[in-house]
């Protein structure tokens, strides 16, 4: 599916920059990019999820360890 991307004049040359240096399309640093901030956001939620878990299971020995 096609869309236009509508950037300032700074981020047109951040991106300008980003595909010469990496000698990829301007498309392409956009996907590669879009791919990254889903595989952190995806992450962050696997972390916090876990840690939601650690800190549910073994909330009475936290308690304790933190006096």
């Amino acid at each position: 599916m096609a869309m236009t991307l509508r950037l300032d004049e700074s981020h047109d040359q951040l991106l300008e920059a980003l595909a010469a240096k990496f000698g990829r399309s301007k498309t392409e640093v956009v996907q590669i990019a879009l791919d990254d901030l889903a595989a952190r956001a995806d992450k962050s939620a696997r972390t916090r999820a876990a840690f939601d878990r650690v800190r549910s299971r073994d909330a009475e020995l936290l308690e304790r360890l933190a006096r």
